[in-house]
């Protein structure tokens, strides 16, 4: 039923209309201001609990970093008493190295020497080889003499007997002598060849020895190579360890800052959400005052608005059962909610069995209410009760821009979801109609404080959802 103003009967009266009237401007200014402020404090504590989370964040990364610089302070502890274990050890190794190669050096000096001693020796057995040889010569030729000798003595007779006894004598002399060189001869021939193993061992093992000498000659001077670096190591590493200590403390300042800062974020942040809960609960009283003024049958402002969408409910209604009646749409199509990405669209947007109707018939309905204030109406919809919009204002019904989904997000609000707490209240809402003021998401972080007119829906007896008209105070 239309709101009618009271008839004024006297200047008294008529001041007391004008007096309410102004008390709902205000009180649609307040809900308007606290549905801006709460959105602002909104914004500001969801800016908060994002640095929030970012803080906590940060906080487990510097704890860790904490925990890991805690760990390189006692690695590099470690590695500094290693470090100087490994050169205090490679010190003493060092001298002791030093003396192997210098006892070495000692042993291969005396194992050649007896080489040479050897040789020497191998040279004389060859002398004595070839004196041996001679003497045997020499008893060859007195065996010879003798055995001429003793010819001769047969030859005399009696006369040559004294003469073969002294060549029998000689020639067993001789047989004797040639026995003893032939055993001086194998001996020497022993000698001589055990001497010759030896002089080769000997220099095997003089070049041996002098490989092993050079051997660790090169591991001392390799082992003074690692003492140098484990020393340069050790000096860094005590520059390292310095750092770390200073980078540990420097960690635990910022951890404490941190945790400090962190305690006084989420302390503000219990604020503003105090803040943003209190303003909301304003805004609520405000919203409930202006649509009881607006319910209380005084016109206001709203009340050219609250008419039209009051009268035109019915025909919206009208128009879906007589269409369900004729067979252009069916009951389960109106009631669609099986909603259907469009592929490409970014915001995304839907599509149900209902919304070629809606656009045939209630479209033109929608455009006219924005002709009776087109520097007001903002947006005029129906709204099923999941928040879907199946139709629009011709002008937020275009078709969406490739790659801008800011342009999109203003005109292309057909075929959306548009579920906030307002539409939810508004759908929960069993009056004859709702006035409230609130603000409008308009996609990316974007908002504007519109007014809007709520009207329940109702088809074929069953609550579809709401009637919609939004405007600019």
């Amino acid at each position: 039923m239309a709101t009618q103003p009271f008839p004024a009967a006297t200047p008294q009266t008529e001041r007391g209309y004008d007096a309410i009237r102004t008390v709902a401007r205000r009180c649609g200014e307040l809900a308007v201001g606290c549905s801006d402020a709460a959105g602002y404090v909104a914004g500001v504590s969801d800016g908060i609990a994002r640095q929030l989370t970012a803080l906590g964040d940060l906080e487990t990364v510097t704890a860790a970093l904490h925990a890991d610089q805690s760990g390189v302070a006692r690695s590099t502890g470690e590695a500094r008493r290693l470090a100087e274990q490994a050169r205090h050890t490679l010190t003493r190794e060092s001298a002791q190295i030093a003396s192997a190669v210098a006892e070495c050096g000692t042993l291969t000096d005396l194992v050649a020497t007896l080489g040479t001693r050897m040789t020497d020796f191998a040279a004389a057995m060859e002398q004595v080889q070839r004196v041996s040889s001679a003497i045997d010569a020499i008893a060859a030729k007195t065996n010879l003499l003798a055995l001429n000798a003793t010819i001769e003595a047969q030859r005399a007779g009696d006369a040559g007997r004294t003469f073969a006894v002294v060549a029998a004598e000689v020639k067993k002399l001789a047989l004797e002598t040639r026995q003893a060189t032939d055993e001086i001869n194998r001996t020497m021939e022993t000698f001589v060849a055990q001497a010759g193993h030896v002089i080769h061992d000997i220099d095997e093992g003089v070049k041996a020895g002098e490989r092993a000498q050079r051997g660790v000659a090169q591991i001392s001077q390799t082992v003074a190579e690692v003492s140098d670096l484990v020393t340069s190591v050790d000096s860094i590493t005590d520059t390292i360890a310095r750092s770390t200590e200073v980078t540990t403390h420097g960690v635990g300042r910022v951890r404490e800052t941190l945790d400090l800062f962190g305690a006084q974020a989420r302390e503000s942040g219990q604020t503003l959400t105090s803040a943003h809960e209190r303003m909301e609960k304003l805004e609520l009283l405000s919203n409930t005052m202006l649509d009881q003024l607006a319910h209380s049958g005084i016109a206001i402002d709203d009340t050219r608005f609250i008419d039209a969408m009051l009268r035109d409910v019915t025909v919206v209604q009208r128009m879906i059962e007589d269409g369900i009646a004729r067979g252009e749409v069916s009951r389960d199509a109106v009631f669609d909610v099986a909603y259907q990405p469009i592929p490409g669209t970014d915001p995304v947007q839907h599509s149900t069995r209902f919304n070629d109707f809606a656009d045939r018939h209630i479209r033109p309905l929608l455009d006219r209410l924005r002709d009776m204030d087109s520097q007001r109406v903002i947006g005029a919809a129906i709204v099923d009760r999941n928040g879907y919009l199946p139709t629009h204002l011709s002008a937020k019904s275009l078709p969406q821009r490739a790659g801008d989904p800011a342009w999109n997000a203003v005109n292309c609000r057909n075929r959306r979801n548009f579920m906030d707490d307002i539409t939810a209240r508004a759908l929960a809402f069993e009056g004859d109609y709702l006035l409230a003021a609130y603000r409008q998401d308009l996609g990316q972080g974007r908002y504007r404080t519109v007014k809007s007119i709520f009207v329940p829906l109702w088809i074929t007896g069953r609550r579809w959802g709401n009637f919609e008209l939004g405007y600019i105070d």
